[in-house]
């Protein structure tokens, strides 16, 4: 079971994941074993994982920026107004970019998780364990879940985006138009301020940063989208890797099992040879050339004699 967040401190200061030592062991363990496809796709989970984060981080601190520039602007009555609009945007925004962290934090506990189980496990059972680096492909729902707030983001951002341009043009005109009046009142020619870029003090505190927080937004749904293929492709380079460790092994395998097969199935025909006589030695050879000799002289007895007459 992952652990889970307990406040903003446990989320601060923490390390990168391709700095992790369960990260790197991983890893080295990968590479180690012929698999180094599969330690380069987790390599880039976990680097786009790291960017991620790097990139809320930086939305993070954009929006308090501004958060601290809405307070400082110059106090009237029509400013109050607009401030008011202008922190409720930044709120919202700063909310849903809050929502992003922690739902990066999960992902990242839950890659360490899953990364400490493979490496404990193979440490024990050997090299088949490490195909479980497949199962990063659960994380893709937790990033799939990102990808949707991310979109829902960019798309609040928007509205925020064209809401405050409205509203600083409308400053900018009020100013001009006031402006212009007191030109009239001078007896000065009004001024076309159309033909000049002016920028009023929202644009700079307020737009600017939204606009540059949606450029990370969208940069931020990028990443995810590489990353949730890269998930894909993990699995599919294991899946790739395990055929290709048993059609190996089939290969070795089948040789031996038919040479067995073909030596049972056939029938060997060897020629009547007549046996070699052994050679005997000391006492046996003795006893045995005795008995010769018994039986050569018992044959003799046997035969019938002739003659020397005849003989001769």
């Amino acid at each position: 079971m992952l652990p889970r967040i307990q406040g903003g401190k446990q989320m601060e200061a923490e390390k990168t994941l391709t700095n992790e030592e369960v990260i790197r062991e991983l890893l080295e363990l990968l590479k180690k074993n012929t698999m180094k496809e599969q330690a380069n796709d987790v390599f880039e989970i976990c680097s786009y994982v790291d960017g991620l984060e790097k990139k809320i981080d930086s939305m993070m601190e954009e929006l308090t920026n501004m958060q601290n520039q809405i307070k400082e602007m110059q106090e009237d009555s029509l400013i109050n107004n607009a401030k008011k609009a202008l922190s409720e945007a930044q709120e919202r925004l700063n909310t849903r970019c809050e929502q992003i962290k922690s739902q990066i934090f999960e992902v990242k506990e839950q890659v360490k998780f899953t990364a400490r189980s493979i490496v404990d496990e193979a440490k024990v059972k050997g090299r088949a364990v490490l195909y479980r680096v497949s199962e990063f492909l659960g994380i893709k729902k937790r990033l799939i879940n990102v990808r949707e707030s991310v979109k829902d983001a960019i798309v609040s951002t928007d509205k925020d985006i064209a809401r405050t341009a409205l509203l600083a043009k409308g400053f900018r005109v009020a100013g001009q138009t006031v402006a212009n009046s007191f030109r009239t009142f001078a007896d000065k020619p009004e001024v076309d301020y159309a033909q000049k870029e002016q920028k009023h003090i929202i644009t700079k505190v307020v737009l600017s940063p939204m606009k540059a927080v949606k450029k990370m937004l969208v940069s931020m749904k990028l990443h995810l989208d590489a990353s949730i293929d890269k998930l894909d492709n993990l699995a599919m380079n294991v899946q790739i890797d395990k055929e290709k460790r048993t059609e190996n092994t089939k290969e070795q395998t089948e040789p031996k099992r038919a040479k067995a097969e073909r030596v049972e199935a056939e029938v060997v025909y060897s020629p009547m040879v007549a046996e070699q006589q052994e050679y005997q030695y000391n006492a046996d050879a003795f006893e045995a050339r005795g008995a010769t000799n018994v039986t050569r002289e018992t044959l003799q007895k046997n035969m019938p004699k002739v003659s020397e007459s005849k003989a001769r």
